[in-house]
This record gives C-alpha cells, sequence and structure tokens, in this order.
C-alpha cells in the first residue's frame, strides 16, 4: 500500500512526499471480480448472463423442468425490471434505460429460456435456439454499449478518472510554485481558459497571505505552462483557505474590437452577438453594459440605480485608455431610458459633450481654467443638482419611500463629469459641492459619474467623493500602483495592464463596499474609428422627437465679475491639514510667535501652493523649525513633496537649511529676499495664514464646514478662546510619566 511521510487528507497520489512503493494487493479474486462488475454495471453484469444462459437452459432441460415455470418467471422478472427502472428513473440525477426497455430486454431473455428448456438449447429444425442465442447476444450486446445512458455512464468514469489523474499531476507540479499544502478541488473551463479552485491542507499557510504575495507563484506557474506575463491570476474566495487560480491560456484580445450593437452602419456581415443586451426602451433600473467579460462572454455592467439608491460611479485612466467610449456606451444607454435623463460636465474638452447634447437636460463644457462664462455654467449645473437633492430628500416623508422612486414624468439624472480635476481646480466653490453630492445624492435619484485620469483624493474631487464612490472602474494606467489610489490606499488590487497587455479599452470595476474585483473585460467601440462621434451623432439624430420632452435645467449663469473670485470656503481635507499645522505650532511656539501670529508677508514660489506655502511659513517661524517629515504631515502631503516644497523656499532665500545630518532642520531665514514693501494701510491686515483660532472662528461663524469630530475640537477651542479669564489656549506639554499628549489647561 501507499505510505506518506505525515497524514494528509487528500487520498490522491501523486504527491512528493509520497514513497514509490509498489501497491500490496490483499483482496481476494471474486472481490476484485465483483468490484470490477460494480464499477460499470450495465456493460459488465450482462456478460455472465450470456455466458450462462445456454449452459443454464441445457440442463434445465435435462432435468426435465416444466416450462411454464419459467414463462411465468420471465413475466414476473420483466415486472420487476419496470417496477426498478421506474423508480430509479424519478430519482436518478443521471440519464437512465427507460423502464419498458429494460421490461422488453427482461421478457426477451426470460422468453428464450423458457424455450429453450421446453424444446432443448439444440431443438426445432437447425438449431435455431442456438442461433437466435447467438444473434441476440451479439446483437443485443452491441445495441447495450451504443445506448446513451450506458455511453453516459461510461464518460462519466472516464472523466473520473482523467480528474484523478488531474489532481494527481497538480500535486507532482504545486510543490515547485509554493502551492504544496494546496490540494486541487475544482476546474472551471472559461473561453479563455480555466480556473482552478484549491483549498489548503490543515496547517498551511493563509490563503489570504499567498494571495497578497502572489505575483511570483503566477510567474512560476507561467513558466510551467509555457504562458507569457499577465495570463494567471491568483485571489481569494469568500470563504478562508480557497483560492482560485485565473489561467487565461488565450490573449483577451483574440476576438478583436467588440463594436456595440447601436454602431450604424454596422461594419460587419454577422448580426452582433450582443443586440439583446441593448433593448431599444431602457429604465435607470437596468444594469448599464459598457463592454464585454471574455473569459465568460457575459456583460460587463455599471449599476446606476437599485433598491438602495442611486450610485456615485469613478471611471479613471490614463489618456489614450477608452474612458471617452467608455462614458460614450453610458450615454448610449441613459439616452434610452424612459425615467432618466443625461446631464453633461466637462471641464477640458467638449468634442462628446456637444455631440450628445440634444439629448442632454444640459451641458456645460469647454476650458473652465481660461473661460469664465464655462467656469459659471458648471457651477450652475451643480448648484442646481445640490438644490435638487435637497428638495427631492424633503418629499420622502410625504411618499413613505425610503428612497426616491423616479418615473417617466419624475426622472433620475445622471450627472456626468469628465475631467473632474479641472472642474475642482477651476471653478471656487466646486469641490465643496461635488463633496456633497456624492455623500447625498443616493436617496434622490441623482446619479454621480466622475471621470479623471488618476484616482487620487485630489484628482476626484476630495477625500468625501472618493469615500462615496460605489464603483470604481480602472482601466490602463502608466503607473502599477496607480490602481491603488482606488481603493483608498487600503488593498491592492492587478493591474488593468498586465491583463490587456497594454492595449486600450481594458477596464476592470472595483467595488469598494466588498473589496473586490466584480468583473474586468473590454468596452464596446461605439463606431469604427476614427469617426466614432460621427456614429455617436447618428443615434443622437434617430433619437430626436422619439423620447418625451426632456426637462431642460434652467443655467441661471452668473454675472461676470470684474475681478477674480474670492477663493471658496476651505474643504474639509484642506482645513484637517491647517489644523494639524497650527496645533503644531501651538505646541512649538508660545514665545515666539505673538498673540496675533503674524508672520512677514512673502511672496512664495510659483512651485509652492499658495495654501501648503502659509503653513510652511508657520512651520519655518517656529524656534525648532521643521523637518521634511513633519512639514508633510502638516500640510497632507508626503515626505517627498514637502522636501520639494521646502527646497524652493530655501533656493528664494526664504529658508534656510541649519545643522547636518538627522539634526538638519528647516528655518525660516533672517531676511528673505522677496519680501514685498507693505503698504500703510495694511499693517493691520490679518495674518495670510490660520492658526488653530483662526479656524475656530470660521467653523463658529459658519465660513468653513468640518466633520463632527473636527467641529467638536474647534468650537472647544473657541469656547476657551472667549473665557474672560483664559484669553488663549495654552498647550501644556505632557509629563515624563505620561503615555499620551497633555490636555489643554
Amino acid at each position: 500500500m501507499i505510505k506518506t511521510q505525515y497524514p494528509r487528507p487528500c487520498p490522491i497520489p501523486g504527491h512528493p512526499q509520497d514513497e514509490d512503493e509498489p501497491v500490496l494487493v490483499t483482496d481476494s479474486a471474486w472481490s476484485r471480480l465483483r468490484a470490477w462488475h460494480l464499477q460499470a454495471p450495465a456493460e459488465r453484469l450482462p456478460l455472465p448472463v450470456i455466458l450462462t444462459a445456454w449452459p443454464s437452459a441445457w440442463i434445465l432441460h435435462a432435468a426435465h423442468v416444466p416450462g411454464h415455470v419459467l414463462t411465468y418467471a420471465a413475466v414476473a422478472a420483466a415486472v420487476a425490471c419496470w417496477l426498478t427502472w421506474h423508480r430509479y428513473e424519478r430519482t436518478s440525477p443521471h440519464r437512465r434505460m427507460l423502464p419498458a426497455e429494460a421490461a422488453l430486454v427482461a421478457a426477451a431473455i426470460g422468453g428464450w429460456i423458457a424455450a429453450a428448456v421446453t424444446r432443448g438449447p439444440l431443438g426445432w429444425p437447425g438449431h435455431l435456439l442456438t442461433w437466435i442465442y447467438l444473434a441476440g447476444s451479439i446483437g443485443g450486446y452491441a445495441w447495450l454499449r451504443r445506448h446513451e445512458a450506458v455511453r453516459a455512464a461510461r464518460q462519466r468514469r472516464e472523466d473520473a478518472a482523467a480528474w484523478t489523474a488531474r489532481k494527481a499531476d497538480w500535486h507532482r507540479i504545486a510543490h515547485l510554485i509554493g502551492l504544496g499544502d494546496f490540494h486541487l478541488q475544482k476546474a472551471t473551463p472559461t473561453l479563455l481558459g480555466e480556473e482552478l479552485l484549491l483549498t489548503s491542507a490543515p496547517g498551511s499557510d493563509l490563503a489570504s497571505r499567498v494571495a497578497r504575495n502572489s505575483d511570483a507563484i503566477a510567474e512560476k506557474y507561467a513558466h510551467l505552462e509555457g504562458l507569457p506575463y499577465g495570463r494567471v491570476d491568483i485571489s481569494t474566495t469568500e470563504f478562508p483557505g480557497e483560492l482560485i487560480i485565473g489561467i487565461r491560456r488565450l490573449d483577451p484580445s483574440v476576438k478583436g474590437i467588440v463594436y456595440h450593437p447601436a454602431t450604424t452602419p454596422w461594419p460587419s456581415p454577422e448580426p452582433s452577438p450582443y443586440a439583446n443586451w441593448f433593448p431599444a426602451e431602457a429604465t435607470i433600473r437596468d444594469p448599464v453594459p459598457v463592454g464585454l467579460i471574455p473569459e465568460t462572454g457575459e456583460p460587463m455592467t455599471l449599476t446606476l440605480f437599485d433598491e438602495i439608491g442611486a450610485k456615485a460611479i469613478g471611471v479613471h485612466g490614463a489618456t489614450g485608455s477608452g474612458k471617452s467610449t467608455l462614458l460614450n456606451d453610458v450615454r448610449e444607454r441613459v439616452t434610452a431610458m424612459t425615467d432618466a435623463t443625461l446631464v453633461q460636465l466637462n471641464g477640458a474638452h467638449m468634442g462628446d459633450e456637444l455631440t450628445w447634447e440634444p439629448l442632454a437636460a444640459a451641458t456645460a463644457c469647454g476650458p473652465a481654467a481660461s473661460d469664465e462664462e464655462v467656469r459659471d455654467k458648471i457651477l450652475a449645473v451643480l448648484e442646481w443638482a445640490q438644490h435638487l437633492v435637497t428638495e427631492r430628500s424633503a418629499t420622502l416623508a410625504e411618499t413613505g419611500h425610503s428612497v426616491f422612486q423616479p418615473t417617466p414624468e419624475d426622472r433620475a439624472y445622471v450627472i456626468m463629469a469628465d475631467e473632474v480635476d479641472e472642474i475642482v481646480a477651476s471653478v471656487p466653490g466646486s469641490g465643496a459641492i461635488l463633496e456633497f453630492l456624492a455623500s447625498k445624492q443616493r436617496k434622490s435619484a441623482v446619479c454621480l459619474i466622475l471621470a479623471t485620469q488618476r484616482a487620487t483624493q485630489k484628482q476626484t474631487g476630495g477625500g468625501m467623493v472618493r469615500a462615496n464612490l460605489s464603483q470604481v472602474v480602472i482601466g490602463n494606467t502608466n503607473r502599477a500602483t496607480e490602481s491603488r489610489h482606488a481603493t483608498g490606499a487600503e488593498a491592492e488590487i492587478p493591474d488593468i495592464s498586465e491583463y490587456s497587455r497594454g492595449r486600450k479599452g481594458y477596464f476592470q470595476i472595483w467595488d469598494p463596499q466588498a473589496k473586490e474585483i466584480t468583473a474586468r473585460g473590454r468596452t464596446f467601440l461605439l463606431g469604427v474609428p476614427p469617426d466614432e462621434l460621427a456614429y455617436c451623432k447618428r443615434i443622437v439624430d434617430a433619437r430626436k422627437g422619439t423620447r418625451s420632452a426632456l426637462p431642460v435645467v434652467e443655467l441661471a449663469v452668473h454675472d461676470r465679475q470684474e475681478h477674480a473670485p474670492e477663493p471658496g470656503a476651505p474643504g474639509v481635507s484642506e482645513m484637517r491639514a491647517r489644523l494639524a499645522a497650527a496645533r503644531t505650532l501651538s505646541e512649538r511656539t508660545p514665545s515666539a510667535v505673538s498673540r496675533s501670529g503674524q508672520v512677514p508677508a512673502t511672496r512664495l514660489p510659483a512651485a509652492v501652493p499658495p495654501a501648503a506655502g502659509q503653513v510652511l511659513l508657520g512651520l519655518l517661524a517656529s524656534p525648532e523649525g521643521t523637518t521634511a517629515s513633519a512639514a508633510g504631515m502638516a500640510i497632507g502631503k508626503s515626505k517627498t513633496v514637502a522636501y520639494e516644497y521646502l527646497t524652493a523656499l530655501k533656493d528664494q532665500g526664504i529658508a534656510e537649511l541649519t545643522g547636518s545630518g538627522p539634526n538638519s532642520r528647516y528655518r525660516l531665514a533672517a531676511r528673505p529676499v522677496h519680501e514685498p514693501r507693505q503698504e500703510p494701510e495694511q499693517a493691520g491686515t490679518s495674518p495670510r495664514y490660520l492658526t488653530i483660532q483662526a479656524l475656530a472662528e470660521a467653523v463658529h461663524a459658519g465660513l468653513a464646514d468640518a466633520d463632527e469630530a473636527t467641529r467638536e475640537v474647534l468650537e472647544k477651542v473657541w469656547e476657551i478662546e472667549h473665557r474672560p479669564a483664559r484669553p488663549h489656549l495654552t498647550v501644556v506639554p505632557p509629563l515624563p510619566g505620561d503615555a499620551g499628549e497633555g490636555d489643554a489647561g
């Protein structure tokens, strides 16, 4: 028998620990013969019946057994076969011989035996019964071998034997790639290859840990299989101890470009196999197909609205990755919905938006950085959306719905904002409105689709926006770690560039709630390059007049200002950074910074943002100065970015570097070289950076927004600041024995 060096739960041979010893046979010949017959009873049990039927008939005939007794037995056998096969036919999961067929076979065998016992096997002219026996045995067994139920049973046995061999082969290679303690449980074929389900043995490494460090394992397995890079993925399932190895033996682009069924004229002689996914009329509650999953042939869909409300979706990808193609796929479906209306924003371009403008309720697009009218229109649309969300939330108490239910008369709105980074950077106040919409739009049937090239907090519109995205669509990026921003830097996800090999049009959908990739595939191309917009225009022209009148959004464009608009109130993330910097200043500079907290007005370098520059000036003015690490924490940036800002200030003579090695620190220079002349009337102006007291005043007066935790801290600061006996905040340093921070007294 096979022995192993340690107990293991897998009975399949092939483990590298198994000793190559011969198997000792201990069963008797009768037991082995019986097991051989029962392994395939439909094919093998008739053989002894055929071999013993003629001799048995001759013996019974010689013993003068009455033939009518065997006739009755044959009838009883036929009835018993019918009842038995009828019972198993209802309970068996596999196809079986029909009850009538089994009864006829039993009746034929019993009838021949009855005739042979009565007349003798060699009786009748020319030994007719013997010839009937020979012909019936050969023909009957050939018919039985070709019966569909017998062939299905034979195929199951062959599959089981092949699966056992496949598991044994897995054990021979598993230890070579570092998965020696994982056992193969299932292999699921896909259109491009297969997926292997593995389970770990007791005491083996954690499946989650293996999946997080799976690059080396995937490369080794691809080497063994002769596959290029990016064809093997390793992930976990919803159960601990399980792994999925996805193997793509074919390139995902083997089918070439996948054209949208609405492409007119159709570029192929064969009709689109995906036309059923795109009905002429749709609803906001239908999933929106945006591409094809090559492994399964199923649609890659986005959800705009479900039972819990509208969704906020982020679309990220480098330039040329296919974002516009995906957004056009969404526009095609939204404009076909009877209970949804499209609203378009773009802070840089206008080609796609102007093409779909006749089917949209509002379109505001163009170079927001240089065109004030575009900025005003974008801000007007955002303010309208903010008012709509607030207005619809008030109707929920009247209707009794927890979520606003869109209808053809009162539609849902799909706000599609492309180049969000340009909107946030150029349109004052847009960041705060986007954060409001992302966190409050769910119950008001206002869908939000934000597209930008990067998934960073700054590019997407703020931390509140990224935290409330229900789906994130990620395309090709220029850096492998760029996809990590979409998860909030909390999880590692595969780079879609490895899957697509850099080809445009491939995206993966990340579910932030489930923390998993839900789909990955290639988007539908709406038109033949380079005339995609011409194909989109044909769709727009065909749908003009076929839909009910759209509820047009009135763009109340602000009067053109004679001067640059004042900067909006600081956002939550910016205020947190300023608060951290101000707290650091308060702890470090009780004597160097006066009650007014003024720092000499200084012209900052162009490379340093004004908000960050004022925080850095405050840190530099402290007696201890600052370091790149502390400055980065204060302004909410990395250490590298803070070092670049401090270097720019040093090069301009505003800051100086003192000390060397670990003791080096940046301090404010004695006489900044670019200090502008201060006008007499400006002598009493407020400082250009915010202290913790100034932030408290702004939040208390409603000039700046903050979350509950920050507001509570700042309100305490305001109360302490306005006490008659304690005119300002004093920070008591912690005692040597204290483990936590000192209390404000």
